[in-house]
């Protein structure tokens, strides 16, 4: 390489540099800010992630450690629990209020729920069962009847556990046959449980009915 070679070369280098320079001045801050932010929000997300881990241990812990049927641990849990538990909580505190012999009050937490945008269908079908098992004996069945017909879609998730309560409510109303019919379509599900497979076999029984068989 010769000397002019090897100089126009430096000179190019020294150029180079100081173009890097100036541009470091100029947007260096705007990098290092940029830096910083990704930095901060990397670890805004670790931390949010750490406390949510955290948050569900928690949670997890209260719910072992109440008692099912224990009402004032079951109260505990609904104020302090926090997001998608709190549903479940205030579930198990309907349910210890009933189990506590408190109706009136269960039928209202129960209610509670059933209502909440925050419940998904599951929780809300649930919630809204249960409260008509518990309301129901103090109805005229028509009304009774109101309560539980929508949860007998055939999309709706309890549906089997609804048809069961329709056809006891129906045959105290003396409309056997259309208790028959509920108890059959309980029989032709393929979801359907062996114990309640067991319940609507001898509820059919017990009122003279006839299982309906599938035909070719």
């Amino acid at each position: 390489m010769s000397d002019s070679d090897s100089f126009i070369r430096e000179v190019t280098e020294e150029v180079r540099q100081d173009r890097m320079i100036r541009y470091w001045k100029r947007y260096g801050p705007y990098v290092l800010g940029a830096i910083v932010l990704i930095v901060a929000v990397a670890a805004g997300w670790a931390w949010m992630e750490d406390q949510a881990r955290q948050q569900a241990r928690e949670t997890g812990g209260a719910f072992l450690s109440a008692e099912p049927g224990d009402l004032d641990a079951a109260t505990r849990l609904v104020e302090t629990v926090e997001g998608p538990a709190t549903v479940i909580a205030q579930l198990r505190r309907a349910a210890s209020l009933a189990a506590a012999g408190q109706t009136d009050a269960a039928i209202g937490a129960y209610r509670t729920v059933a209502g909440q945008s925050a419940a998904t269908r599951a929780y809300a079908d649930h919630a809204a069962l249960q409260a008509a098992r518990l309301e129901a004996p103090t109805l005229p069945t028509e009304d009774a009847l109101v309560l539980v017909d929508p949860l007998v879609a055939p999309d709706a998730p309890y549906r089997l556990l609804a048809l069961e309560l329709r056809a006891a409510l129906l045959l105290n109303a003396g409309r056997v046959e259309d208790a028959h019919a509920d108890l059959n379509a309980i029989l032709s599900a393929p979801t359907r449980t062996a114990a309640l497979d067991g319940r609507a076999q001898a509820l059919l029984a017990a009122t003279g009915g006839a299982r309906d068989m599938p035909t070719n």
